[in-house]
């Protein structure tokens, strides 16, 4: 092969490797520029004027002793909602270690405010919702993950949004997470996906006027709209984004509440979060390849939901062609080491530089724009980890994007059920106490 057959098949490699990340990044910052701009000033959460509708906080456990109490804590004793206006059910999942016997004395404590459903055999967060949704009193569901906390003034926040003129045909809230444990390097640096990229994108799909998925740790729903689209479904690997499919495809709204926050423990560990991502990896491709065709049916109607839908896929395709062309290039610099092209070698490396710095200049600005948006710039200090986040981060999610692609497709040939779940490995920093004050974005 000739030096510049080689030089060329190099060229179109890089572009493949990075024209796709740079140009969602620029699409990404002007979308989200534009609803912050135009949209999200005037959808700030206000006080209820209609009172406060009953609402049924769904805490899903499995295997929780180090985070059940801290959070049920939480959720009884510090929510400015009045106290006869919701309730706590706590759906035990097949534990085997102490978080029946916590449950127990929490029971005791909380006396009728507090119910728990105990499930023998690990069925799965959807599975476990659905069961505990025939018990739910309330007109509203909050889904509230063991290791997550609302802010104080969660609950009526999210109530503003439904209470609203055009809240009648709101089907769901999702609040920002951010992170609660800053004890590791993984932790920290994903302060800067979870307390802003997450957030900017999105803001950004808001823009278009649809969400691909809700946050499964805190997302409120109406109750009607839950059962409109049959609940949620077991069989998926990730029930939220399922569901926020499902409820757009029958006209239901669906909302981001950047100004609602909640605190969730976030892997600590490279291993951790990697096998977080494999699950988030699969559920993305599984309600893709399962849903896609029913909102492509009606692409005027679904109209909002079309270029997440595109963009989601690109990322899947783009996700395969970045680790085949990544192995190519290192294939074709391997050659040119081995016929001591060293002007070859190092043009290759200075184009791929080049391209390279140009995707991390615009993932700084994104984390930049996302700080200001979100918290005024406070989180701006988590600057220094955006080197090893930008270039890690996307090496684990586009490996687990490809990890998860066949076993995926064969868990929806077979039939099998991909929603049974298992804990991740939790920090002992989640037991702490969030106050009504203490900003834990800092």
């Amino acid at each position: 092969m000739t030096a510049a057959a080689l030089d060329e098949i190099t060229r179109i490699l890089i572009y493949t490797i990075v024209s796709y990340p740079i140009v969602g990044g620029l699409a990404f910052i002007v979308s989200s520029l534009y609803y912050r701009i135009f949209m999200e000033k005037r959808e700030l959460p206000k006080y209820l004027e209609k009172g406060e509708p009953f609402i049924s906080i769904f805490v899903p456990a499995h295997n929780e002793e180090k985070s059940i109490e801290a959070t049920i804590r939480h959720l009884e004793t510090k929510m400015n909602y009045p106290l006869d206006k919701y309730e706590v059910i706590v759906i035990n999942d097949g534990s085997t270690d102490k978080t029946g016997d916590i449950l127990a004395t929490l029971q005791d404590e909380f006396k009728s405010r507090l119910r728990t459903i105990t499930i023998v055999n690990n069925r799965g967060k959807a599975a476990g919702f659905n069961i505990a949704l025939a018990f739910a009193k309330g007109e509203f569901i909050l889904s509230n993950d063991a290791d997550s906390k609302p802010e104080v003034d969660a609950l009526w926040k999210y109530m503003s949004y439904f209470e609203r003129e055009d809240g009648k045909n709101l089907g769901a809230v999702t609040g920002n997470m951010l992170p609660i444990n800053k004890t590791t390097i993984v932790a920290e640096a994903q302060q800067n996906e979870l307390n802003s990229i997450i957030g900017l994108i999105k803001r950004s799909q808001l823009s278009y006027g649809g969400l691909f998925a809700f946050s499964g740790a805190n997302t409120m729903y109406r109750k009607a709209a839950v059962l409109d689209v049959g609940g949620w479904e077991a069989e998926q690997p990730t029930e939220d984004i399922a569901i926020a499919w499902d409820m757009q495809a029958l006209g239901w709204r669906a909302y981001f509440a950047p100004h609602i926050r909640f605190f969730m423990d976030v892997p600590e560990k490279l291993g951790e979060l990697i096998k977080q991502r494999h699950r988030w990896s699969s559920g993305g491709v599984y309600v893709l390849l399962t849903k896609t065709l029913r909102v492509l049916r009606h692409p005027i109607k679904q109209f909002s939901s079309v270029p997440i839908i595109i963009d989601y896929a690109l990322s899947v395709i783009w996700s395969v062609f970045y680790w085949l062309s990544m192995i190519a290039f290192i294939a074709i610099q391997i050659i040119c080491i081995v016929n001591k092209d060293w002007l070859q070698l190092s043009n290759n490396l200075a184009f791929a530089s080049i391209f390279i710095s140009i995707e991390v200049v615009i993932g700084l600005i994104q984390l930049i724009m996302a700080s200001l948006f979100n918290d005024q710039g406070k989180s701006l200090k988590y600057v220094i980890f955006a080197p090893w986040y930008l270039l890690i981060y996307w090496m684990v999610n586009t490996y687990t994007m490809v990890a998860e692609l066949i076993p995926t497709i064969r868990k929806i040939v077979t039939g099998e059920d991909g929603g049974v779940w298992h804990s991740p490995e939790r920090s002992e920093s989640i037991t702490a106490d969030l106050g009504g004050d203490e900003d834990d974005s800092k």
